[in-house]
C-alpha cells in the first residue's frame, strides 16, 4: 500500500457498508462522497473563512510590497507587522486541503484493492489467486499492479471453478455478484483512446471528471474572492492536464469518484460564498484593523493633568 493511502482501511470499511446497503459500485462510490463531503462540511466553512480572509488581506500586503519594492528587508519587516497586527495565519487553511488530499489517495487505494478493501478478502488468498490465474487461465497479471484484483474479480466471474482451491464457495458467489456496471459503464476497465462503441462509453467518466474539475477550480477561486498570482494562474490548467492523464491511467471508478466530488464542491461553493463573502469579509476585517490601530493609539497617548 502506497504510505499516502494509509485511510484506505478506514474509508473500506464505509465502502464496504455502502456497498452492503445498496450494491452498486458505482452508487456506492457517489454515497461515500457525499457522505465524506458532509463529514468534511466543518472543515471546509473553517478553509471558506480563512480564504475569505486571505482575499481581504491579499491588496494589503501587495500595496506593502510594492511601497518596500527595492528594500527587501524592510518589506519583510512590514509584512511580519502586518500579519502581527491583523493576526493574519498563512496556514490556517491548510489542514482542510491535506484532509481532502489523504482522502484522494486513500480512496485511490480502494479503486484499485476493492477484494482486499469492499469483499474483505484476504491479501495472501488474492496472491494465490493471481498466480492460479496466470497458470491455469494464461494471464499474465503482476500482484502488485493497480488493476490486478478488478482482474480477478472479472476472471472468476467467467471461471469461477478454476478458483475453488483458493476462495471458499462463498467468496465466489460474493466475488462473482460484485456489481461493476453503471449505467451500461464497466468501472472496473481502465479507458483508453479508441473510436469503437465500447471504448467511447468508457471515456465518457475520466472526461467528465477533467471538465467538472476546471469548472470546480475556476468557480470555487471566484467564490473565495483571492485572485491567483504569477504561475499560479497555471495551475488550474496544470492540474487538468495532470487528470487527464491520471485518468486514462486507471480504472473509470475513481475518474467517477472524482466527477461526483467535483460536483458536490460546485455546490458547496456556493453555499460557503453565502456563509462568509469575500467582500462582506473585507469589510470586516478593515473594520477590525482601523479598531486595533485606534486601540494602539490610545494606549500611546498619555494625558497630562495640573493639580
Amino acid at each position: 500500500m502506497n504510505f499516502l493511502g494509509f485511510l484506505a482501511p478506514l474509508l473500506g470499511i464505509i465502502m464496504e457498508w455502502i456497498y452492503k446497503l445498496i450494491p452498486s459500485y458505482g452508487w456506492t462510490l457517489i454515497i461515500f462522497t457525499l457522505l465524506t463531503k458532509i463529514l468534511m462540511f466543518p472543515l471546509s466553512v473553517k478553509q471558506q473563512k480563512s480564504t475569505a480572509r486571505m482575499s481581504a488581506y491579499q491588496p494589503m500586503m501587495q500595496e506593502i510590497q510594492k511601497k518596500w519594492a527595492n528594500d527587501k528587508n524592510r518589506q519583510q519587516e512590514e509584512l511580519m507587522k502586518f500579519q502581527q497586527e491583523t493576526g493574519m495565519s498563512m496556514t490556517a487553511g491548510c489542514l482542510p486541503m491535506a484532509v481532502n488530499f489523504l482522502v484522494l489517495f486513500g480512496l485511490i487505494e480502494v479503486v484499485y484493492r476493492p477484494l482486499q478493501y469492499i469483499l474483505r478478502v484476504p491479501k495472501e488468498l488474492i496472491d494465490k489467486a493471481v498466480e492460479l490465474a496466470n497458470s491455469a487461465l494464461g494471464m499474465n497479471l503482476m500482484a502488485n499492479n493497480f488493476t490486478v484484483q478488478n482482474d480477478i474479480i472479472n476472471a472468476v466471474k467467467s471461471s469461477p471453478d478454476v478458483f475453488s482451491s483458493v476462495f471458499s464457495a462463498d467468496q465466489i458467489a460474493s466475488i462473482s455478484d460484485f456489481n461493476f456496471m453503471f449505467l451500461g459503464i464497466d468501472l472496473s476497465r481502465v479507458p483508453h483512446f479508441a473510436f469503437d462503441a465500447a471504448s467511447l462509453m468508457l471515456m465518457i467518466i475520466p472526461i467528465l471528471s477533467v471538465v467538472t474539475m476546471i469548472l470546480s477550480q475556476i468557480i470555487t477561486m471566484k467564490m473565495s474572492g483571492q485572485e491567483m498570482q504569477g504561475a499560479m494562474k497555471w495551475m488550474p490548467w496544470i492540474m487538468s492536464l495532470m487528470f487527464v492523464y491520471f485518468g486514462f491511467t486507471v480504472p473509470v471508478g475513481f475518474s467517477l469518484y472524482y466527477t461526483a466530488s467535483n460536483v458536490v464542491m460546485l455546490v458547496q461553493s456556493i453555499i460557503l460564498k453565502k456563509m462568509y463573502d469575500p467582500e462582506e469579509m473585507k469589510k470586516q476585517v478593515q473594520a477590525e484593523i482601523e479598531a486595533k490601530r485606534a486601540e494602539k493609539k490610545k494606549k500611546k497617548q498619555v494625558k497630562v493633568t495640573t493639580d
